[in-house]
């Protein structure tokens, strides 16, 4: 079995597996360390995992208004790659 960083393995949490599994994440990694990973990782990938994003952004990180939180991290990623 190969090893994968943390980074990856709670990406790929988020993306593919349920929320029991998503909520072990916060046992095992904290919540800092799970959201940093979703902002850096998961939250721009844009409109597939939007809905996914707006849920995680409104049970799991407290956004009063999810779908324009999501939608600002996204532009904000846009930015980014166009500056570079």
């Amino acid at each position: 079995m190969r090893s994968i960083s943390d980074e990856s393995l709670i990406e790929n949490v988020l993306l593919y597996l349920d929320i029991e599994d998503i909520n072990m994440l916060f046992r095992f990694f904290g919540f800092k360390k799970v959201k940093r990973v979703w902002l850096d990782r998961v939250a721009p990938l844009g409109e597939m995992f939007r809905s996914y994003n707006i849920l995680y952004a409104w049970y799991y990180f407290g956004a009063k208004r999810p779908e324009a939180y999501v939608k600002s991290i996204e532009t904000r990623h846009m930015n980014r790659i166009m500056a570079a």
